[in-house]
């Protein structure tokens, strides 16, 4: 009933790290989009006028 363990834990060992830094970069890349403040821009590629009265 017991099963021998197989040699597998270098390719998890590199799933692992290869998933972790997947993450790192999705969490760097939303943390540099939210201190870009990007401005939207309209069809002719001018930033809209503020409406401030």
């Amino acid at each position: 009933m017991s099963e021998t363990k197989r040699g597998g834990g270098a390719y998890l060992t590199m799933f692992g790290v290869i998933g972790v830094l997947f993450i790192a970069i999705l969490v760097a890349t939303y943390h540099y989009a939210k201190k870009a403040n990007p401005i939207m821009l309209d069809e002719h590629g001018r930033a809209p006028q503020s409406q401030h009265s």
